[in-house]
């Protein structure tokens, strides 16, 4: 960070700033826009059920600078190889539809202590395909309060350990936070046993927007983008779960005719993106 950016900076944050936090279920998505907003707004779950790339957003301020973010959906264990359902893809389109004044920052939230499979897949689908590797990426992992048992130990010593085997999945970030997102049990006088750990992570989260937001958003027309997507996704391998109609090509027909009566998308688009569909039937 420049010395310009640390003495002014309100002045560095984009006007528009949308930040897409994304990750399994479970993994302390809602958790984290609840302590950033500082008050319970998003509806915390455990399910692994829900549709893939449905997403819900939610404002908060940084340094009296607008943010929204976006909580989404993405894959579970287990989602990797089945065909999506149409109404899936419809919600994927509503995404890039709602982020079409740009995205400035890619949020990767993820539970101590393993990589799963599906991990790698949300990393490489959001920030490769989605974003085409041109959004700035961070990554903030949660449940590490247990790492803090002695007297000089931080929660930050879990990248430490780890990151050798995140570039081993060549997960690369442009920073990383390593957190709580619960304060934990009561333990007498209004106080809870992880309140310094949570308020720590609060800031650590915060900063990363603040530092790591691009001051250049992506923007990208959405039926443009949706269409890049669906192309990218199938030239993948480790991907291909995203696009599968070999089995059912009546999802392609289905989420065009939703996309063009229901959501806008123009007949010629459309046809641009069946032909693209049709191509790997």
């Amino acid at each position: 960070m420049s010395l310009l950016s640390s003495l002014f900076p309100n002045y560095f944050l984009p006007d528009i700033n949308n930040v897409v936090l994304f990750g399994e279920s479970g993994a302390g998505k809602s958790s984290i826009i609840n302590m950033l907003s500082e008050e319970e707004v998003a509806k915390i779950s455990s399910s692994a059920v829900g549709c893939t790339f449905r997403s819900k957003r939610y404002r908060i301020n940084i340094n009296d600078k607008p943010v929204t973010l976006w909580d989404t959906a993405g894959l579970n264990e287990g989602d990797q190889g089945k065909v999506p359902k149409a109404e899936a893809i419809v919600e994927l389109y509503k995404l890039l539809r709602n982020l079409s004044d740009g995205v400035s920052l890619l949020m990767f939230v993820m539970r101590a202590p393993r990589i799963t499979e599906s991990v790698t897949h949300n990393w490489k689908f959001f920030r490769d395909v989605v974003c085409m590797g041109k959004v700035p990426t961070v990554i903030v992992v949660t449940g590490l309060e247990g790492e803090v048992k002695n007297p000089g130990d931080n929660m930050d010593n879990w990248w430490r350990d780890n990151e050798g085997l995140f570039r081993t999945y060549q997960i690369t970030p442009h920073g990383h936070a390593c957190i709580t997102a619960t304060r934990g049990r009561m333990i007498g006088d209004g106080y809870c046993v992880y309140d310094d750990l949570f308020e720590r992570s609060k800031h650590d989260v915060r900063e990363l927007i603040r530092t790591k937001s691009t001051s250049n958003p992506l923007r990208v027309p959405p039926a443009q983008w949706f269409s890049s997507i669906v192309e990218m996704s199938i030239k993948l391998p480790c991907l291909k779960w995203v696009w599968v109609l070999k089995e059912r090509v009546e999802v392609a027909e289905t989420t065009l005719k939703i996309l063009k009566e229901k959501y806008g998308m123009a007949d010629f688009e459309a046809q641009d993106l069946a032909e693209k569909m049709n191509r790997y039937k």
